[in-house]
């Protein structure tokens, strides 16, 4: 019964085909994950699965539509693949577990990269399974490449290919931080839409979101929160699982063996980017030592939050020809 209700689609007219909503369960009581997909405009069996970064879902990430027919889904749909992006736990349309209504301090940090590569597993079989893709390659962003890479080291034949944007790399030297405590913290989504600007990374005069997010995304960050009776009206609560999980990184601390992703694996970033350089990637994507083709890319200006930016569209056809190359490879 709890399958039935829970795998549901709900469809709207796409440019690409139809994009739809499906809830997949977990496994766990009362708790699901939300696929968002957009088909290709001839039926395929390739599909791009994208996952976000650790602070706001899919419909503000891969999926956020900067004019109709305009969001990374539709790009890589118009390509000819099944592009999907999932909702991880406590994000956008997927469930909330029960500690991100209690106060922070009465629960561990929600959705901790463990819990995330479990619902990346959900989201993979239901495309081999349901929707009968014989390729699935795995994008992913920022604090998402660590469950996305423990997903491909954990499994490497369920994928054709592992990209990593704007990963989440080693701090040389950097400061012993502890890493914060509780299920959950506190953000407006005015504060998310300021960092996104990255002052003081920039050059002076120099802006890189595209107008469509100064415009909407924060009124759709606002509205993907749910409102908890008793918080003020602006405070939306961001599960804190990521955030432990970036700190372990940062000190060199990741829950996968990258010796064991089998797979092609492509670290991509942005010149002004604050979490990934050119040293680090380098360093970063020469421990993936089984992978039969590694690919790193750097593409200037760009932050982040590069697929939120003004030369988005580099940052699409880069992945876009990784994933083609990738696919090449397997049969």
């Amino acid at each position: 019964m709890l399958s039935m209700l829970l795998t549901m689609a709900l469809a709207t007219a796409g440019p690409s085909g139809v994009e739809r909503t499906i809830r997949l369960p977990t496994g766990k009581r009362g708790e699901w994950v939300a696929l968002h997909c957009m088909a290709p405009p001839q039926p395929s069996s390739r599909s791009v699965l994208f996952v976000h970064g650790s602070s706001f879902p899919t419909d503000l990430a891969s999926g956020y539509r900067f004019a109709p027919g305009d969001s990374w889904l539709a790009y890589m749909a118009a390509r000819g693949y099944q592009a999907c992006g999932l909702d991880f736990r406590g994000f956008g349309d997927s469930s909330r577990p029960p500690a991100m209504k209690a106060p922070a301090a009465a629960g561990q940090p929600v959705e901790r990269a463990h819990d995330a590569t479990d619902d990346i597993a959900v989201a993979v079989r239901y495309l081999h399974g349901a929707m009968g893709m014989a390729k699935v390659h795995l994008v992913a962003h920022s604090w998402g490449t660590i469950p996305a890479a423990a997903f491909a080291a954990r499994d490497s034949a369920a994928l054709a290919s592992l990209t990593l944007f704007g990963p989440i790399v080693p701090v040389p030297g950097g400061k012993d931080d502890h890493a914060p405590a509780g299920a959950w913290f506190p953000l407006t989504a005015a504060e998310r839409l300021d960092q996104l600007h990255y002052k003081g990374v920039l050059p002076a005069g120099l802006t890189l979101l595209e107008p469509a997010v100064e415009a909407r995304w924060a009124a759709a960050f606002r509205a993907s929160v749910p409102h908890v009776a008793g918080d003020p009206a602006d405070r939306l609560r961001i599960p804190n699982g990521p955030n432990v999980d970036i700190v372990a990184a940062e000190r060199g601390h990741y829950p996968y063996d990258p010796a064991k992703v089998r797979l092609p694996v492509f670290v991509v970033y942005g010149s002004y980017d604050t979490v990934v350089n050119d040293a680090g990637a380098a360093t970063f994507l020469a421990r993936f030592t089984a992978s039969p083709l590694r690919w790193r890319l750097r593409i200037d200006d760009g932050t982040h939050v590069m697929h939120l930016e003004r030369n988005r569209h580099s940052l699409y056809a880069g992945v876009a020809a990784f994933i083609e190359a990738a696919g090449a490879l397997a049969p």
